[in-house]
């Protein structure tokens, strides 16, 4: 490797050198004294040095002879492959050496074929990616009439031309001489030249390829991608394509072929280890490649792209304005991964999109909780709405936990009808069809069932129990008990009967009687009382069934809550009955002398009519109209029916219907039980026959009693033993009997033997 530089490469590694592209020395990737992020690049360096360089020809293979042009004379000399003092192979391109003692590679000769169009080529293997300066060629012959630079980006990659030399662009590469390269991608286009591709001199020419001369953007190279990637390369080509000669090896002579063929004594790459200004050193990693000691959170071969968790912006290579250093993600303590999304950086100026998020967290940040999720605070885990899918207007509930329920759903989580609903469903919770009138409460939320009052039944309370009726929502056990004088369990409310009241202020004519009495209360004082005989109370008596199970009230009216009675008895009398009821209101202090009366009595009833009352028409559903068992009649069997009589004669309607022991000869009083008898029988049971009749009264068939036999319908015996009849009342001096063989009777006088027929 040679020391001296050409006077045109100084030139152009004065304008690298400007461009911080050269500068000899690692950086350091941080401020000493702040610790600030600031670009930094591994040493500027020969990379070629002591590379192996693979050569597509070397020469003394077999061995063979070359001559050397001097000029006026020629020198020749050996070379083998198999002789190191006379082998010149490709590892000689790279080594060390000095001018005095120079090494060389150097190629067959023309006399074995090396000429255009066959090439001659050396590639040089990077091992990774440098950013390439420059490529410089020293040679030992006189330089190649036609050769290329190509280099490629990736080690698989395409070749691409890096620089043409030749003294025929047009004819051997297609290319004008010197084109013109304008700003942006025609810079990253290989150019021809015809400069170095003279024939002179005869040996020590170089050729040095600046990477960046004549590329307008070169000096503003941190912001310019094209030339970023033109600069650089992972492999390096040099193809040698067409020898410089005198027009000599026309002559095909041995000496002349022998002494054309080509020789470089140096390949120098002036470059850097390419680590995108985030790394100031390249080392061989665990399994020896070669790779960038990245600073600035990135990470890479090249340092070319942000640490996992270094996402918050994109990935950029470092200027000498910004370090661009790749930016921690804010996951919010809840994510160790996250990835960069482009559209969130332009909206937000923050690309870290976290992945992964714990705690059952959401968001670019982690910062908010899952969909159906929700916390108290920031630094809680979010936990699981866990909204009821079917009570729920969404399944996301509020910061404290409470979801958004349907209409008829409550609870925490919408997973509970509402009072006066049932049966969760997709649509909500049903509506309690519980009639009113019949149940107590709400229905149960679960499944409707109502909760019926004691005399009430069904699904919705909506019945009456057997042996009740009247479903009314002021009863407090929902229908009244069937009355039926205790006769019957079935009734039913009569559609026959209007609601009236029977009222009465029991003033009408009345005198009243003025009387002095001495009542004491908190303060003593005198007052007068006048009592008033009740008038017009017939109206509240007699048979008042149709006001079974209503209100009777009385009604006082007083000029002072103190002139009230102090207690209240009312008694109700009939059928040997009393109901008594006391009613004890509270008084106040006697201030002065007024006065108070009982100003009416109101008894509700009902009214019966012919045909069935019209919705006009007040109902008095609590009158019942009872099916009545065999042996009762009426509308509340209160009488007892045909052939039935009271189990206790003149009992009352409450006393049980027996049938009539009348032995089928009659009728019996339907309250006292007394029998009317017919068929000759008599008796209060009708069990014997009439005087003048024989026979079993009790056998129950209208021929029991026959007619005595006997004179004057007399009275008779049938003998039981004979069945004979006998006049038991014959005439004075008479007897008889009953022959059976006459079916008559008849008397005989006594003392003779005439008979007398009746």
């Amino acid at each position: 490797m040679d020391t001296p530089l050409t006077t045109p490469l100084s030139l152009t590694l004065l304008l690298l050198r400007s461009l911080s592209l050269i500068h000899g020395a690692m950086d350091s990737c941080y401020d000493d004294n702040e610790g600030v992020p600031s670009r930094c690049m591994p040493k500027f360096e020969n990379a070629a040095f002591n590379r192996m360089v693979m050569a597509s020809n070397v020469c003394g293979s077999p061995p063979e002879d070359y001559c050397m042009q001097t000029g006026s004379t020629r020198s020749c000399h050996h070379c083998r492959v198999s002789d190191p003092g006379l082998s010149h192979n490709a590892s000689m391109l790279t080594d060390f050496h000095t001018d005095e003692e120079p090494t060389w590679w150097q190629s067959q000769s023309m006399f074995y074929g090396v000429q255009h169009p066959n090439s001659v080529n050396l590639t040089l293997h990077l091992s990774k990616a440098f950013e390439i300066t420059y490529v410089r060629l020293k040679f030992y012959t006189s330089r190649p009439e036609s050769f290329a630079i190509y280099k490629r980006t990736s080690e698989d990659g395409p070749w691409m031309p890096y620089q043409y030399y030749s003294a025929s662009c047009t004819k051997t590469y297609g290319k004008n001489a010197k084109g013109y390269i304008r700003p942006g991608d025609d810079e990253r286009m290989a150019v021809c030249t015809d400069e170095f591709s003279d024939i002179s001199p005869l040996t020590g020419g170089n050729v040095a390829f600046s990477t960046l001369e004549g590329r307008p953007s070169a000096y503003n190279f941190d912001q310019s991608a094209v030339l970023q990637e033109w600069v650089t390369a992972t492999d390096l080509l040099i193809s040698l394509d067409r020898l410089n000669t005198f027009g000599d090896e026309f002559f095909k002579d041995a000496k002349v072929l022998q002494s054309y063929f080509y020789a470089i004594s140096d390949f120098s790459v002036g470059a850097r280890c390419k680590c995108n200004g985030h790394g100031s050193e390249c080392v061989l990693d665990e399994q020896g490649a070669l790779v960038c000691d990245c600073q600035h959170h990135t990470v890479g071969v090249d340092c070319q792209k942000c640490r996992p968790f270094y996402q918050d912006r994109p990935w950029a290579r470092a200027t000498g304005d910004s370090a661009n250093q790749c930016m921690k993600c804010n996951c919010s303590g809840r994510a160790d991964a996250c990835v960069f999304d482009a559209e969130q950086y332009r909206s937000t100026a923050s690309g870290g999109r976290c992945v992964d998020c714990r705690d059952q967290t959401d968001g670019p940040h982690c910062e908010r909780c899952r969909e159906n999720h929700y916390r108290r605070s920031p630094q809680d885990p979010c936990s699981p709405c866990d909204c009821n899918t079917m009570g729920s207007v969404s399944l996301q509930c509020g910061m404290e936990g409470k979801c958004e329920c349907r209409p008829s759903v409550t609870g925490e989580k919408c997973d509970t009808c509402q009072p006066g609903f049932h049966s969760l469903s997709p649509g909500g919770c049903r509506l309690c069809d519980c009639d009113r009138r019949g149940s107590v409460g709400v229905c149960s939320v679960l499944d409707g069932g109502c909760h019926c009052r004691a005399n009430v039944e069904g699904q919705a309370c909506d019945r009456c129990k057997p042996g009740s009726f009247n479903l009314q929502e002021n009863n407090p056990a929902g229908c009244t008990p069937c009355f039926c004088f205790r006769h019957s369990l079935v009734c039913r409310s009569s559609n026959h009967h209007a609601a009236v009241n029977i009222t009465s202020d029991f003033l009408e004519g009345i005198q009243p009687i003025m009387i002095i009495l001495k009542v004491l209360h908190s303060i003593a004082k005198s007052m007068s009382v006048c009592l008033s005989p009740l008038a017009s109370v017939e109206r509240f008596l007699g048979n008042h069934l149709l006001s079974y199970g209503q209100l009777l009230s009385l009604t006082f009216t007083a000029e002072a809550q103190y002139l009230l009675p102090h207690s209240v008895t009312v008694l109700l009398e009939g059928s040997g009955t009393t109901l008594s009821a006391d009613l004890s209101p509270q008084h106040g202090p006697v201030h002065q002398p007024d006065t108070s009366q009982l100003s009416g009595v109101t008894l509700a009833s009902a009214a019966p009519f012919s045909s069935p009352v019209t919705p006009s028409t007040p109902p008095a559903p609590w009158v019942e109209v009872c099916t009545c068992p065999p042996g009762f009649r009426g509308q509340f069997c209160e009488y007892c029916a045909p052939g039935f009589t009271r189990e206790v004669p003149n009992g009352g309607p409450l006393s049980p219907c027996v049938p009539c022991t009348c032995h089928q000869h009659g009728p019996c009083h339907s309250e006292t039980g007394v029998c009317v008898c017919i068929d000759f029988t008599t008796g209060p049971t009708c069990e014997r026959c009439l005087g003048g009749y024989y026979g079993n009264a009790l056998i129950g068939t209208p021929n029991d009693c026959r007619p005595c036999p006997c004179p004057d319908r007399t009275s008779c015996a049938q003998m039981t033993e004979t069945g004979e009849v006998v006049c038991t009342n014959c005439p004075s001096g008479q007897r008889g009997e009953l022959r059976s063989y006459y079916m008559t009777g008849r008397c005989r006088i006594m003392g003779t033997n005439h008979s007398i027929f009746p």
